[in-house]
């Protein structure tokens, strides 16, 4: 029996735990998960998803999870949070997920902020953090280790295994059979499914509390948005699933659609992985587009004259005709695409591991307009999508191929949206979450009368598509009083295959400035070529050669900008962010302050003389 995703919603609410057992009925053996582990994926049909699932919450009752308990997942994306995830909420628990990148500290205002007091946990490196914080974290009374190497003599916080509390889990399965049924079935609407914290960009990271009922609206519009795509197709789940976009592509999407989620064997591995699994649907934030690209220069830089100079003549091509949509393409500009198609494209596309990729998405942060036209044109059908934690994901999508005139396209048929008059976007919708958990003064500025303000300046276009200028907070006013939006600067100039990081600063000055970190990848290439000495990151750097490289690169790109958007000096990084260092953020969102203290006398040096122009 064919599984009728158009059927979805009228069914009305049901927790995502209720799909799960849906399928496992109706489509028992189908598969639902993949994941790999030295080189082999391991399967998991619909029916042993459901059997985990209320396993798992068997032994997860068995220490007291009930309605009021929130159970923290710290560990990179895999198999077992899912199925942690799953147990969690059949238990009637709340799900808390952390970045396993957060160091110590961070971890502890993480599990203390949510009340945390059972905690999956990855491995070593994590439970390490935890000693660390020992009598830091007065509520944490259990811990569970997906990986137990390393780790058999010790007890901290009870510590077991993923799978020794599995095995008791299926052990008393039997005796807790009715009371899961029923735990499932009184899970109300309103109810906290997960908390999901914000990236802490400009204070300490907010507890985001998503209900059962946000997770079941953002599956109605999932049904929607993937209407053509089957059961069993495939996704790629690499990124932290305590990340809403992942929980979205991952758990969302794949539930609603009945689609294989497959997880790799690390984000280190993703170029291989995606060759593995060629997924119809592939969600990557931009830093991945931008590796991909640098990735396919750096293959035709390296490959022989006249493989490069084929390759480095479709690119060009490609670039020329990825600024225009596809519908809007001449017959002369079809039969160009089709015939470097067959010579280059598709053969990039199978190098990237999107030769079956049929919608591409891009969130989570601005990205380069050149970079999407780039990848566009050699055939990777990319489309923005707008969202935020707080609306559960996915608000807006590009159609196909960016036929929008708006960057991030139409919102979404749930989503009620405006414009406020100082460019605010505000949206009202099922997606909109609960509230920042024992946070209601930050709730109430974010959620006025049932409208979020979501803190980006947007503009409309006349097609009824919107674009976003960048985040409120964030845009500059310089010394001549002009608005200046540092995300546009900064894409602008990470198009450069050569620029990994950009951060502008031009606020209240006369003239914009940047720091900006090289793209080791690309320019070390580059340095090779040219026979340039080097040891480290630093001595890099610091290379006359390659600042004039980047000076050259910054003036080529000032091209595409307005004059007083035009980056007039920069300063090399001598080392790349750091989250550790407090630079970054878990998703890597660029802590604007800390960068400004910690560099504070390298950009007033960039303002000690003014520049030549």
């Amino acid at each position: 029996m064919r599984y009728d995703v158009s059927t979805f919603a009228d069914k009305g609410f049901r927790p995502l735990v209720a799909i799960v057992s849906e399928h496992a009925r109706s489509h028992a053996d189908a598969v639902a998960m993949r994941q790999k582990r030295h080189g082999i994926w391991n399967e998991m049909t619909w029916a042993g998803l459901e059997t985990t699932m209320h396993a798992m919450a068997a032994a997860l009752i068995d220490l007291g999870v009930g309605n009021s308990t929130h159970v923290g997942i710290l560990s990179e994306n895999r198999r077992e949070w899912v199925l942690a995830q799953l147990g969690i909420n059949a238990a009637g628990g709340t799900v808390v997920g952390m970045y396993p990148t957060s160091p110590a500290a961070e971890i502890e205002h993480l599990v203390n902020a949510s009340d945390t007091e059972i905690l999956f946990i990855e491995d070593q490196e994590q439970l390490d953090k935890i000693i660390e914080l020992r009598g830091k974290l007065p509520r944490l009374r259990k811990l569970v280790i997906f990986e137990p190497k390393g780790t058999q003599h010790e007890t901290e916080l009870g510590l077991i295994s993923f799978d020794a509390l599995l095995e008791a889990g299926h052990a008393s399965i039997a005796d807790h059979g009715a009371e899961i049924d029923a735990r499932k079935a009184s899970i109300r609407p309103d109810q906290t499914a997960m908390m999901v914290f914000t990236s802490g960009s400009t204070g300490l990271p907010k507890a985001a509390e998503i209900s059962h009922s946000n997770l079941y609206v953002a599956s109605t519009q999932a049904a929607k948005i993937f209407a053509g795509f089957s059961p069993g197709t495939n996704i790629l789940s690499y990124l932290p699933l305590c990340h809403i976009a992942e929980q979205n592509m991952t758990v969302i999407n794949a539930l609603t659609g009945q689609f294989v989620m497959n997880f790799g064997e690390s984000l280190r591995t993703i170029t291989l992985d995606l060759r593995d699994v060629a997924p119809q649907i592939f969600f990557g934030v931009p830093r991945i587009w931008e590796k991909m690209q640098a990735g396919v220069m750096v293959q035709a830089n390296t490959s022989g004259r006249v493989r490069r100079a084929l390759t480095m003549a479709a690119l060009a091509s490609a670039k020329k005709r990825g600024d225009t949509p596809r519908r809007d393409w001449s017959l002369a500009q079809r039969l160009e695409n089709a015939f470097w198609d067959v010579l280059v494209y598709r053969h990039i596309r199978s190098y990237l591991g999107l030769s079956r990729c049929r919608f591409a998405i891009t969130a989570a942060a601005p990205i380069s307009v050149d970079l999407v036209h780039f990848l566009r044109g050699i055939g990777v059908n990319v489309r923005e999508i707008w969202g935020m934690t707080e609306t559960t994901g996915a608000a807006s999508v590009q159609p196909d191929w960016g036929g929008s005139e708006g960057r991030v396209g139409f919102f979404l048929p749930e989503v009620q949206w405006q414009i406020a008059d100082d460019g605010e976007l505000l949206v009202k919708s099922g997606l909109v979450f609960k509230g920042y958990y024992n946070n209601p003064e930050a709730t109430s500025e974010t959620i006025t009368d049932g409208w979020l303000h979501t803190g980006d300046v947007a503009e409309a276009a006349p097609d009824g598509s919107i674009s976003i200028v960048d985040r409120k907070k964030d845009i500059m006013i310089n010394a001549a009083g002009k608005n200046l939006a540092p995300s546009l600067i900064e894409n602008t100039m990470k198009a450069s295959p050569f620029i990994k990081e950009c951060i502008v600063i031009a606020d209240r000055r006369p003239y914009a400035v940047a720091l900006i970190q090289l793209d080791m990848d690309t320019v070390r290439l580059w340095a090779e070529s040219k026979g340039i000495a080097y040891t480290t990151f630093r001595s890099l750097a610091e290379n006359a050669d390659v600042k004039a490289l980047i000076d050259r690169e910054v003036d080529k790109q000032n091209q595409l900008l307005a004059r007083v958007e035009q980056v007039k000096k920069v300063w090399l990084l001598p080392k790349e962010l750091d989250h550790d260092d407090g630079e970054v953020t878990a998703t890597m969102k660029v802590r604007r302050a800390k960068i400004y203290d910690f560099y504070g006398t390298e950009i007033e040096a960039l303002y000690d003389k003014a520049p030549a122009n």
